[in-house]
C-alpha cells in the first residue's frame, strides 16, 4: 500500500473531531485503520484524542469504539479481546476482528503503564498505539475571570503582552507578569473546585498552589497538586486584596448642539475622572437605574421619602450641577443627552439582566470601590445587623461583584440563586413573570489581635499577616460536563489569578516522555533549572522487557513505515505496540505547519529513530542520509529557547552525547542479530 492507496481509503475518523490546527493524531489513527479495516474495535485512554473525537453528544468514529480512563485502557482491552475469543471457540462469532488502543502519554507512560504491562504480559491479542506527544495538556474553562493590571478580564480577552497578577513564590507577595500566550485547547471534562468564598472551574488535570503542612517545629512549604489529586480541607491560596488603585480618567466626547441627531441639549457637567461620589452615584445606576440613549434619558427607581432617594439628589447635584430632574412617588428622570451617552459609554450594561461591573472598576482606589458598593446596597440591598445583602437579576453582575469584594478584604459569601412564581405579590404588585434571580451576602472582616495569640492564628490561617493573599480550605469538587477550555501561560512565576485563586500557568506538563531540558509548566526554565532535569522514559524497552512478538518506533512524517509496521503488528498471534512521536504545536511551541517538519528532524537527528523489534530482532527501518546535529532539533522548538543561551551549552551536549550513545547501540543490536 502506498501514500495514494492511503489516501484513497475511507477515514475511520472523519472531519469535526476538533484536534488543534497542525495535530497529525487524526492522520496517524486513520493511517493505523486503513489498514485494520472496518472490522476493528477500538478503545481510546482519556487524552486528547478522546477529548476531540467525541464531545457529547457527538463522535467522529466510523466504527466501534470505547472511552476509558487513563489507566484502565489496556485493562478494557484484554476485556473485550476475551469475551471476543470466548464467542469464537463457542463459534457465535466467526469473523476476525482486530482489537487496537489508543493512548497518549499518561494511559503509555505513566498512570497507564501497569495496566498496559498486566496485558503485554498475560498476552492478549491486540495493538497498543501511544500517540507520543511529550506531555500533558492543562486549561481553564472559557469563563474563567482573571485579575489583570488593566482590571478582571475574562480569559477569551487576555493577549500577549498583557501584564497579570501573580504569586511570588519567594516572597510570597503580589506581582505583575507578562502573559506569554493564550491557546485555544478545545473542549474537554471540567470540574467546579470550590471554597467557602471562591470556585473555579478547570480540568482534572490543572494544577493549583497547596499548602504542605510539614509538621510541629518544622516550617510549611508550597507544592503544586492537580485538581485529580486536591481532597477536601486542601488548603488553596487565594486574593484578598489588590494594591490601592488610581482614580479612572474617562475618555468622552460630548455631543454639541451641531449634531444632526440631537434637537436639545441640556447642559451639564461631566467629570473628567472616578471619584467616591461618581462610584456611588453608579452603585446607585447598576442597582436600580436605566438609561434610554435615544431618548437621551437616565432614571432611577427610588421611592418618595427614602434615604436613597435622598442621597441620590443630593450626589447628582454636587456631580453634575444640574438638578433639572423629573420626580414622582416612584421614579426620578434625568433628560440630557451627554449624561445618557457618559453613562453608557461606562460599560455598566443598560437593562437589569446585562448590568455588569465593567474591568477598569476593579483598577480604582480602594475608597472608589467601597463607594460603588455602598450606592449599590443602597439602591438594590439591604442590612441584616453587620452583614450586607444584595440582590441582582443578572448573574454576572454578582460573578464580578464577589469579586470585586474579594480585592478589598470583605468576607463573602457564595452566590445564591432562586425563582419566585409568577402571581406572588410583592412590594404591593403581582408578578407577571416568574422573574429568576440571585443574592449574595458579604460583611467586613474581624480583626485578629494576632500579637496575642501569633500561634493559633498563624496555623489557622498560615498567610494571615499577608496583605493580598490568604488561605482557604477546599469544601468539594464535582464534575460540570464538557466545556471549551484555553491554555494560559505567564512568564517567571508560572501562575495567575483565575476566579480570586492562585492557579498554575495552563498549558503543557511533563510526562515521563518529556525530553531531558525541556521546559513544561511544570518544569519551568528558570535561574534555578533549566527544565526536565532527567532523560525521558524508554517505553520501547521496556515493552521489549516483555518479551512479546513485535515493537516498533514510528513518526508521522513516514507514512509507508507505519502502514508496513500496523500490518506486521496485526498480523501478530499476541499483543503488540507501536509508538508513534507526534509534535504538538501547543506544547512543543512551533508553527503549525510545521508538524511534518519537526517530525522528520527528530528522526534525520536520531533524537526518535525509526526501528522495529520483531521476535526480539532489532531492525532499523530508516537511517538519514545525513545525521543532523541535535540543536536542529531544538531550536525550531520553544519548549527548548533556554537551551541556546551560551550559559546552557552543556545541556545540549549532553543531550547530544546520549543520542550519539543510544543511535550506536541501537545500531550494534541491529548487527548483532
Amino acid at each position: 500500500m502506498n501514500n495514494l492507496e492511503i489516501a484513497e481509503k475511507e477515514n475511520l475518523i472523519i472531519s469535526g473531531h476538533r484536534m488543534c490546527a497542525g495535530c497529525g493524531t487524526p492522520i496517524i489513527v486513520n493511517t493505523i485503520l486503513s489498514v485494520a479495516g472496518k472490522n476493528t474495535i477500538v478503545c481510546v485512554a482519556t487524552g486528547c484524542l478522546e477529548i476531540a473525537s467525541t464531545v457529547y453528544p457527538t463522535s467522529a468514529w466510523k466504527i466501534p469504539y470505547i472511552h476509558n480512563a487513563f489507566e484502565n485502557a489496556s485493562a478494557t482491552i484484554s476485556g473485550v479481546e476475551s469475551a471476543y475469543q470466548f464467542l469464537k471457540k463457542k463459534n457465535k462469532i466467526s469473523k476476525e476482528i482486530n482489537f487496537i488502543v489508543f493512548g497518549g502519554d499518561g494511559a503509555s507512560y505513566d498512570i497507564g503503564l501497569q495496566s498496559l504491562s498486566g496485558a503485554l504480559e498475560r498476552r492478549h491479542k491486540f495493538l497498543y498505539v501511544c500517540y507520543d506527544n511529550e506531555g500533558y495538556m492543562n486549561c481553564l474553562s472559557t469563563s474563567s475571570l482573571v485579575m489583570t493590571k488593566n482590571g478582571l478580564k475574562k480569559i477569551t480577552q487576555i493577549k500577549k503582552h498583557d501584564e497579570i497578577y501573580a504569586f511570588d513564590q519567594k516572597t510570597h507577595n503580589l506581582v505583575l507578569k507578562k502573559c506569554e500566550g493564550v491557546f485555544d485547547n478545545g473542549i474537554k471534562e471540567v470540574f467546579n473546585l470550590k471554597t467557602l468564598h471562591h470556585s473555579i472551574k478547570a480540568t482534572k488535570n490543572h494544577p493549583f498552589l497547596i499548602l504542605k503542612r510539614n509538621g510541629r517545629g518544622k516550617t510549611n512549604t508550597f507544592i503544586w497538586k492537580t485538581l485529580g489529586k486536591i481532597k477536601e480541607n486542601d488548603e488553596i491560596i487565594v486574593l484578598k486584596n489588590l494594591d490601592d488603585g488610581v482614580s479612572f480618567e474617562f475618555n468622552f466626547k460630548k455631543t454639541k448642539k451641531i449634531d444632526c441627531k440631537v434637537n436639545c441639549i441640556n447642559e451639564i457637567n461631566l467629570p473628567k475622572k472616578s471619584s467616591p461620589d461618581l462610584m456611588k452615584y453608579l452603585g446607585f445606576f447598576v442597582g436600580d437605574g436605566w438609561v434610554r440613549n435615544k431618548r437621551g434619558e437616565i432614571g432611577f427607581t427610588l421611592p418618595k421619602n427614602t434615604k436613597a432617594r435622598n442621597i441620590l439628589i443630593k450626589i447628582h447635584n454636587k456631580i453634575f450641577s444640574n438638578n433639572k430632574m423629573r420626580i414622582d412617588n416612584i421614579y426620578m428622570t434625568i433628560t440630557s443627552v451627554n449624561l445618557a451617552r457618559f453613562i453608557e459609554s461606562l460599560g455598566f450594561g443598560v437593562s437589569a439582566k446585562d448590568k455588569t461591573i465593567p474591568s477598569w472598576v476593579f483598577t480604582l482606589p480602594k475608597k472608589e470601590k467601597e463607594a460603588f458598593i455602598d450606592g449599590l446596597i443602597l439602591s438594590s440591598g439591604y442590612k441584616i445587623r453587620n452583614s450586607n445583602r444584595y440582590v441582582s437579576a443578572s448573574l454576572n453582575l454578582l460573578v464580578r461583584l464577589r469579586l470585586l469584594l474579594q480585592t478589598i478584604n470583605m468576607r463573602v459569601g457564595k452566590i445564591h440563586w432562586q425563582k419566585k412564581n409568577k402571581e406572588t405579590i410583592v412590594v404591593g404588585r403581582e408578578l407577571l413573570k416568574d422573574p429568576v434571580y440571585g443574592y449574595i451576602c458579604f460583611s467586613k472582616k474581624k480583626k485578629y489581635n494576632i500579637k496575642k495569640y501569633p500561634s493559633q492564628y498563624r496555623y489557622q490561617n498560615f498567610l494571615i499577616e499577608n496583605n493580598f493573599f490568604e488561605i482557604e480550605k477546599v469544601k468539594n469538587i464535582n464534575l460540570v460536563g464538557r466545556e471549551p477550555t484555553l491554555d494560559l501561560r505567564v512568564e517567571e512565576e508560572h501562575n495567575f489569578i483565575a476566579d480570586g485563586i492562585v492557579v498554575h500557568n495552563t498549558g503543557a506538563q511533563r510526562s515521563s516522555a518529556t525530553p531531558l531540558g525541556a521546559a513544561t509548566t511544570t518544569t519551568p526554565a528558570g535561574s534555578v533549572k533549566q527544565g526536565k532535569e532527567i532523560i525521558r522514559k524508554n517505553l520501547t524497552e521496556i515493552a521489549a522487557a516483555h518479551r512479546i512478538e513485535y515493537i516498533a518506533q514510528a513518526s508521522i512524517f513516514n507514512l509507508m513505515d507505519l502502514t508496513n509496521k500496523t500490518k506486521k503488528a496485526l498480523n501478530c498471534k499476541g499483543p503488540s505496540v507501536i509508538i508513534v512521536l507526534q509534535p504538538c504545536p501547543t506544547n512543543w511551541g512551533f508553527p503549525t505547519d510545521k508538524t511534518i517538519k519537526i517530525a522528520k528532524l527528530a528522526s534525520n537527528t536520531c533524537f526518535w529513530p525509526l526501528y522495529e523489534i520483531e521476535n526480539r530482532k532489532y531492525n532499523i527501518t530508516y537511517k538519514p542520509a545525513i545525521k543532523k546535529p541535535i540543536e536542529e532539533y531544538l531550536k525550531v522548538q520553544k519548549r527548548f529557547a533556554h537551551l541556546l543561551k551560551q550559559e546552557n551549552k552543556s545541556i545540549i551536549e549532553k543531550i547530544q552525547k546520549d543520542i550519539d550513545e543510544e543511535w550506536k547501540i541501537l545500531n550494534e543490536r541491529q548487527n548483532i542479530f
